[in-house]
């Protein structure tokens, strides 16, 4: 497992913000072109550094990845929740709506995530 021990503010995957009530998550290189690759589109087309979740970042128990921005938009496009125009939207203008809680899948090995994230919506400066 990659991260086992340490946590994903430890590592500088994710910052606390509002007095450490939500997460801001910092896009990682890794995660950029693994959106990129997942919408089909060029990675500088995906103009969004971070994004302001209800919690830390999660290790996976399976493989240690960190949860991210790259398992959300593959969990939306597997169940056919959002279509790659509708997330590459939001990837460049901030969300439009408030998200509700859900449960993500790891989108490296497929293991399912401890708990529920929810994406801060667009009242939050992302």
């Amino acid at each position: 497992m990659e991260h086992a021990d340490a946590s994903s503010t430890a590592l500088g995957l994710s910052v606390p913000v509002f007095d450490g009530a939500y997460h801001k998550w910092l896009l990682t290189g890794e995660e950029l072109a693994h959106i990129a690759e997942l919408l089909n589109v060029d990675s500088s087309a995906i103009i969004k550094d971070s994004n302001i979740m209800n919690r830390e970042r999660a290790a996976c128990k399976s493989c240690g990845k960190f949860s991210g921005l790259d398992d959300l938009v593959h969990n939306a496009l597997a169940l056919g929740i959002h279509t790659p125009k509708f997330i590459l939207n939001v990837l460049q203008n901030g969300p439009q709506n408030q998200s509700p809680g859900h449960e993500i899948q790891c989108s490296r090995c497929g293991e399912m995530f401890d708990g529920p994230f929810m994406w801060m919506g667009r009242h939050f400066h992302w």
